[in-house]
């Protein structure tokens, strides 16, 4: 090469052949796939890449390496180098995202993925199968990012938890793979970088397809939170309001949360605004069908009925009645219910971890023991 690469525009290319390897290796590349990556500098990945049957599309943002890649592969057709900006290109389609990604440009790139819709899964017709990023530990860590943070008996909103958290909680499950030395690039980044791989969520809860509405958004329209999330109910994409016939009142009230977070599209909220608005999503879920359970258990009692063909006192039906209430009263307190349904918004295990340093002297074998529970 006739051009380093320069670490003021973030160029830290990967040299290291065994960090390399593991890269093409955890990304688990099935052939005929549609493979996308960013970055690709002097082509040190895209040669694992070029390997198998498949076709690989290379976006470059320096003109320079974008030339030395359309030199290097231009007799492999199933290659296509893109002179171009990865903030600007089309994800959809592809099957696998790979990426030493630039690490200024993490959390714009996630959010133009999740607002095209390419996190959202084959259900909503995206191909994405799996992305392999390498990335700083800083970003890693605000995507692991509780909900709240728990000191003694007090609890207070993560300010880390922003936007980047609720787009890989609400979409993506996240494997940290291992941590990558700072020897392995060229030049050195002077910050600790991690392997993380994400693969899209088979199973959403309420919130997560709350959460999907609220950040797809393919046409750019920037709606408010509070429009999208009042047509949610009327379309029944929350809640089958059939079901709820005594509770549609409640189920149809769409301000779950403070005005100021209802009046504006959800990429306009500060970091303690999402945090706010997530916790209100999963309160109200909770809530609401409490609320429901409850008044499906006293539709299924009918005094009358009960009171004629049982022939007992209606005193005594309504003593059963209130016994069946107790009985069926939920033991698990909403507190409770929250922790076990939405535990992943609130679980502080791998964000503890990575609020460590020194993580580049750690052996992939003794880091993984680490994350061990």
């Amino acid at each position: 090469m006739e051009k380093n690469p320069n670490p003021l525009k973030d160029q830290h290319f990967m040299v290291d052949k065994d960090m390399l390897e593991k890269i093409y290796d955890v990304s688990n590349i099935i052939e005929g796939e549609s493979i996308v990556e960013v970055g690709g500098g002097a082509g040190a990945l895209t040669d694992y890449l070029v390997q198998g049957n498949n076709s690989i599309t290379v976006i470059e943002k320096d003109s320079y390496y974008a030339n030395l890649l359309k030199q290097k592969y231009n007799d492999i057709p199933n290659v296509n180098v893109i002179d171009g900006d990865a903030l600007n290109f089309d994800f959809s389609g592809y099957d696998r995202i790979i990426a030493n990604l630039p690490y200024t440009i993490t959390e714009p790139f996630l959010m133009n993925l999740a607002m095209s819709g390419v996190l959202a899964g084959e259900k909503d017709g995206s191909n994405l199968k799996k992305m392999t990023l390498v990335l700083s530990q800083n970003s890693v860590r605000k995507m692991t990012a509780p909900i709240q943070i728990t000191e003694g008996t007090s609890k207070h909103f993560n300010q880390e938890f922003g936007i980047i958290s609720a787009i890989c909680k609400s979409f993506l499950d996240i494997k940290i793979e291992t941590p990558i030395p700072s020897e392995a690039f060229f030049p050195e980044p002077a910050v600790t970088s991690f392997l993380v791989t994400f693969t899209p969520k088979k199973q959403l809860t309420t919130v997560d397809r709350i959460m999907k509405e609220f950040l797809c958004d393919k046409k750019l329209s920037m709606p408010h939170i509070g429009r999208i999330y009042h047509m949610m109910l009327n379309q029944g994409k929350i809640y089958k309001l059939s079901k709820h016939k005594n509770n549609v009142n409640v189920l149809l009230n769409a301000s779950f949360t403070s005005k100021n977070i209802l009046n504006k599209n959800i990429y306009e909220l500060s970091n303690s605004q999402i945090s706010q608005l997530v916790q209100d999503l999963i309160r109200n879920d909770i809530n609401n069908k409490s609320k429901s359970s409850s008044n499906r258990r006293r539709e299924e009692f009918d005094i009358q009925d009960y009171f004629t063909k049982g022939k007992f006192s209606y005193e005594q039906a309504i003593e059963d009645y209130e016994l069946i209430e107790e009985e069926n009263r939920p033991i698990i307190k909403s507190e409770e219910k929250i922790k076990i349904k939405y535990n992943y918004f609130y679980d502080d295990f791998y964000y503890n971890l990575l609020l460590c340093r020194g993580w580049e002297n750690y052996s992939e074998e003794d880091f993984q023991k680490k994350l061990v529970r």
